[in-house]
């Protein structure tokens, strides 16, 4: 009996212990992996940004508690306040049309590729919010936060004035011009589009953990810094601004300038697939100049239509063709116009039908102003999506 009685014990025993490994197995099949936590906050990019969008900083630089006392400031924050007060209902408009229209799985592993961006985050938050990554690439120089340290009540007042002229035609017209920027962005207190990138996180109170340079091919830097080299006509500058939001999670968007022909990209054959090795990707291309309308910007093209699986664009971004060609479904929103002079040449008559096709064009204007006819609600964007 007592044989009997240690070898039913055994077995419960054996029991017991597989059902704990089985429980154990089973949870560590489904356990979460723990979140990295958020980089330390940059207090002093941070403010910078802030105070580039009238919004008040945290006390305690005493650089940045004398420049937010002066009435060049106070003026600075009433202007930005009464016209981001605008532009926030728009993004809102924006915000919710995307949350309705746009799905997305496996967000936060998705990077957004965004073409002939110029410093335009604000649209990129809106549209393809909460994304690990992002990357933009335009011809305008990156530049740098301006350094605070440096600038005397003159110097401070020109450099407020310098960032409400840089934000009047994204403000009013969703959109930056690409022959106003030239000198925007170029000023003697703001130079390139990471300023206005930050600022614009600062609006979406977003903060900034670090601001670095990149270069992907250090080997060309280096060979196109030789006296008598065949260089390109730019030379490709990159940034990488990490930020962190309210919730403490990270997102990185790295910013490149290059000239993105393809007769320009041969100085860097290897760019684009640079950028589109990341995957998951969705995609942004809005008031792009139709550049992808003939062949100067072939490799672009194609590097999108291959490496995005969600596209929103207006009808600058790819031809409505190539979309069909490659299969993917589309849907169609607000209206169709002839394009605004001198880019009638970009004028696409199979996409103009389309817009009268109720299988795939939604009734209704475009709740917000999107491309070239930003006016009223004349407003037109195709979202496509890879099947």
């Amino acid at each position: 009996m007592t044989a009997l009685r240690n070898s039913a014990l055994f077995a419960l025993q054996r029991c017991a212990i597989a059902a704990l490994l089985l429980v154990t197995l089973h949870a560590g099949a489904y356990a979460q992996p723990a979140a990295k936590p958020a980089p330390a906050v940059d207090a002093r990019a941070t403010a910078t940004a802030q105070i580039m969008a009238g919004i008040q900083p945290a006390a305690g630089d005493s650089v940045v508690d004398k420049l937010v006392a002066t009435d060049a400031w106070k003026n600075h924050k009433t202007a930005m306040e009464a016209q981001w007060k605008s532009v926030s209902s728009r993004i809102a408009l924006i915000e919710k049309w995307c949350d309705q229209e746009v799905k997305f799985k496996d967000v936060a592993n998705r990077t957004l590729l965004y073409p002939f961006s110029g410093p335009d985050f604000i649209n990129a938050w809106a549209l393809y919010p909460n994304h690990g990554k992002y990357v933009f690439f335009s011809l305008e120089n990156p530049g740098q936060l301006p350094n605070l340290d440096k600038m005397g009540p003159k110097e401070f007042d020109a450099l407020l004035r310098d960032v409400r002229n840089a934000f009047n035609e994204i403000f009013q017209r969703n959109y930056f011009i690409t022959s106003y920027m030239g000198k925007q962005l170029t000023t003697p207190h703001l130079k390139g589009t990471v300023p206005i990138i930050a600022t614009m996180m600062a609006l979406k109170d977003l903060r900034i953990a670090k601001i670095e340079p990149v270069d992907p091919f250090p080997e060309l830097t280096k060979q196109f810094s030789e006296p008598k080299a065949a260089r390109p006509g730019k030379i490709l500058r990159g940034a990488k601004i990490t930020f962190v939001t309210s919730a403490n999670r990270t997102h990185e968007l790295t910013y490149y300038s290059l000239d993105a022909t393809d007769k320009a990209l041969v100085h860097y054959p290897e760019f684009l697939d640079f950028v589109g090795r990341n995957k998951p990707a969705s995609a942004l291309v809005k008031s792009a100049s139709y550049l992808l309308h003939d062949n100067q910007f072939s490799k672009t093209r194609d590097m999108i239509l291959a490496s995005a699986d969600i596209l929103v664009q207006d009808d600058t971004g790819v031809p409505y063709r190539y979309i069909k060609q490659a299969n993917w479904n589309v849907k169609l929103f607000g209206k169709y116009h002839t394009p605004i002079a001198p880019m009638q040449w970009g004028l696409q008559t199979d996409l103009r039908q389309a817009f009268t096709d109720p299988e795939v064009a939604a009734r209704g204007p475009l709740p917000f102003p999107f491309g070239y006819h930003w006016k009223g609600a004349e407003s037109g964007l195709i979202l496509a999506t890879r099947p």
